[in-house]
């Protein structure tokens, strides 16, 4: 679920501080386009599966990485991308590093 190497890299490449800055920014842009999408599904297109995608392999969230290549595929392909797929992997990745980074599933 969680790639910890890519994450404690991040941490080490960035420091701690900012670090919990950056993994907070990361929460609330994730949450943001993925209550959009969840406003409106009908709009989504391949590019923000695309963002996703990049932004959850930043961070080290495998499988919001394999939810997003399926969904940005699906769009391609011109079938309904599997929103709730995404989204759940997503709160599943933050569950999975909570206890690391204090305060991140409450940023959600």
């Amino acid at each position: 679920m969680i790639d910890w190497t890519r994450l404690n890299g991040l941490r080490a490449d960035i420091g701690e501080e900012d670090f919990a800055d950056v993994a907070m920014i990361f929460v609330a842009e994730i949450t943001e386009h993925l209550d959009r999408l969840a406003e409106y599904p009908a709009n989504a297109t391949a590019a923000d599966f695309h963002f996703l995608r990049g932004s959850a392999a930043n961070m080290g969230f495998v499988a919001m990485v394999d939810a997003c290549r399926r969904a940005e595929a699906a769009c391609v392909a011109g079938a309904p991308p599997d929103l709730a797929a995404v989204a759940d992997s997503f709160a599943a990745s933050l569950g999975a590093i909570a206890a690391d980074i204090p305060g991140i599933a409450d940023a959600a």
